[in-house]
């Protein structure tokens, strides 16, 4: 998947640390960040991408986080595994 160099990227690592486009950051930090690019002329759609072996819990905190600035656009990023 071909996204723009300046996409809204949220990683969610195997040990729970959240990277906001390769930057680490507190979870609590996501909502600002997010509307601080949007208001810099980012797109408002959130890319997310989460390690298979990330907690269930972290992701769902992340996507709390992302829905307090209104989008509703959340992509997740997936990539195939191979048999």
């Amino acid at each position: 998947m071909a996204v723009r160099e300046d996409a809204q990227v949220v990683s969610v690592a195997r040990d729970g640390r959240i990277f906001y486009r390769n930057t680490l950051i507190a979870v609590d930090e996501l909502p600002d960040r997010i509307r601080e690019s949007i208001k810099n002329g980012a797109d408002r759609k959130v890319y997310v991408r989460a390690d298979a072996r990330a907690r269930y819990g972290g992701i769902q905190r992340v996507l709390d986080e992302i829905s307090k600035t209104g989008i509703r656009d959340v992509c997740f990023f997936a990539e195939r595994v191979s048999p």
